[in-house]
């Protein structure tokens, strides 16, 4: 039996006298091993997830607060994977490309949660993964923290305005959003402190300044006075054959409707066909009833001034007047602006959970492998070297 095989401590002989070929392979092996674990198969198994969850005011409807459309897949868009990544040069490694096609995003249960999933391979460590993924998750919410508003269409149509009546229009339509929109925000968020101040104080800051300064005033003195922009005036004097024409034609449809409406009226007996005739046609009176109470108004107006009672100088003044109005609108707008701006970053929040790593297999556990694995291949190694070395030398011996 001993002729014909080896026994154990044969084949443990046979490895001693290859001691240096098996440590050579030992180690070659256990680091061979070791690398393709840790750089391989968890290059290749390792994912990352993210879990994140948003708060702001409009996200229920998929919107900012400034109205701007708001969809969460566009977080991983490929506009904002390669924002992102030229945002750090720690990035510059990433294949744009591969990103998009490989992560993916979903919405959780809760509302406006969302995980997001990476394959490890696309990023070279575990740093720069998690490293870009928060900057990914932070674009959304930092465009929501970072929203400009614009407050200053009535003061824009202000300046653009060429009569005194419409000026004082949009100064109202002004005052009346400051109101109402404080009030909205105190009725929706409660009344947040700003500074050394609550929404509260610059509401009624706002509402003293409509009481002490009322509209009303100046559109008495405009019409009592006949204030007239240059502009207005000049177009005021070649107005009023136009305006009486249009009166005129306004007055006879109206008087055709009339009766229109009244033979409609007395062969309805009931009949919803005719019943929505009717109302469309009083739709119909309504609409030329405001326009000629516009043209009466108009016509007015003219008379006055062609009577004498317009005064450029004085009209003059009482522009600059209400331009100085204006500017103190100009100013409530500002604060309002900032306290809006203030209101919604408090209310605009992130939950980011850690960054978990999934599949990636442990260095230790790793290193364990890569040891056992090395110390079976370095003693079949040595073992087979030697036995060959051996097995030859007999045969030369023979022969």
């Amino acid at each position: 039996m001993e002729e014909d095989g080896l026994s154990l401590l044969d084949v443990w002989d046979l490895i001693m006298k290859k001691k240096i070929v098996a440590s050579v392979a030992f180690g070659i092996t256990m680091i061979l091993c070791f690398v393709l674990l840790v750089f391989g198969y968890n290059s290749m198994k390792t994912t990352y997830e993210a879990t994140f969850h948003y708060q702001w005011f409009g996200i229920e409807e998929n919107r900012y607060a400034n109205g701007t459309v708001y969809n969460y897949y566009d977080i991983i868009s490929l506009k904002n994977i390669e924002t992102v990544k030229n945002s750090n040069p720690a990035y510059s490694d990433i294949n744009v490309n591969s990103v998009a096609e490989s992560i993916s995003i979903e919405a959780l249960k809760e509302k406006n949660t969302y995980r997001i999933v990476a394959a490890g391979s696309l990023f070279k460590d575990a740093g720069i993964a998690k490293a870009f993924l928060e900057d990914l998750i932070y674009l959304p919410y930092n465009t929501a923290l970072n929203l400009e508003f614009d407050f200053n269409a009535s003061l824009t149509g202000y300046n653009r305005s060429k009569k005194i009546t419409t000026k004082l229009t949009y100064l109202n339509r002004q005052l009346d959003l400051i109101v109402e929109g404080y009030q909205g925000m105190i009725s929706y968020f409660g009344d947040i402190q700003i500074g050394d101040t609550f929404l509260s104080n610059h509401l009624n800051q706002a509402q003293v300044f409509v009481s002490n300064d009322d509209l009303d005033n100046y559109e008495y003195l405009a019409y009592q006075n006949s204030y007239l922009t240059k502009e207005e005036y000049q177009t005021i004097l070649v107005d009023r054959s136009s305006l009486l024409t249009e009166q005129e034609i306004l007055r006879e449809r109206k008087a055709i409707l009339l009766d229109s409406l009244s033979n409609i009226y007395s062969n309805s007996n009931g009949n919803t066909y005719m019943d929505t005739s009717i109302a469309n046609y009083l739709n119909s009176l309504h609409t030329i009833d405001s326009r000629l109470i516009t043209i009466g108004e108009d016509l007015r107006l003219i008379e006055r001034v062609t009577l004498g009672n317009y005064d450029e100088e004085k009209s003059e003044a009482f522009i600059k007047e209400l331009n100085t109005y204006k500017t103190k609108v100009e100013n409530l707008t500002e604060i309002y602006t900032e306290d809006v701006k203030n209101v919604l970053k408090e209310n605009t929040i992130l939950n980011l959970q850690p960054i978990r790593v999934k599949g990636k297999m442990n260095i230790v556990i790793a290193a364990g492998i890569s040891l056992l694995f090395g110390i079976v291949v370095g003693l079949l190694t040595a073992f087979v070297w030697s036995y060959v070395a051996q097995f030859k030398k007999k045969q030369f011996v023979e022969e």
